[in-house]
């Protein structure tokens, strides 16, 4: 009887043991789900005719939008990248394996500022 007690405590350690991980670093912002960064950013300047997005999703995925629109043409890219955030240090790496570190800064209205990237403010969506 006192091995099937030590059993059970072993067992029980050890499932609370493996159950922990180290997702509580407050320091890496990288949590998709409540990174306040995942989703469509519209940078200021954008008009009747012309869009700049940023589009920061899940798994650490993006994707640059130009949408711009001329006498019943509508011209647009979509260019991907990768992103990681670290004590509000900002990397993207795009398409051509080039990588942008700067910082991110959210302005008490709400928009998103990427210094050295843009010197415009984006909105989200």
């Amino acid at each position: 009887m006192k091995y099937s007690y030590k059993l059970l405590f072993l067992l029980i350690s050890s499932i609370t043991l493996f159950a922990c991980n180290n997702n509580d670093d407050a320091s890496n912002t990288n949590n998709t789900t409540t990174n306040p960064i995942i989703g469509d950013w519209l940078r200021e300047d954008a008009t009747s005719s012309f869009e700049y997005h940023i589009h920061f999703e899940n798994q650490n995925f993006g994707k640059i939008v130009t949408i711009v629109i001329a006498e019943d043409n509508v011209i647009s890219s979509a260019n991907p990248f990768e992103w990681t955030i670290h004590n509000e240090i900002l990397t993207i790496v795009d398409n051509d394996d080039i990588q942008h570190n700067t910082t991110v800064e959210y302005t008490d209205e709400g928009h998103l500022k990427i210094e050295g990237f843009s010197e415009l403010e984006f909105t989200k969506q």
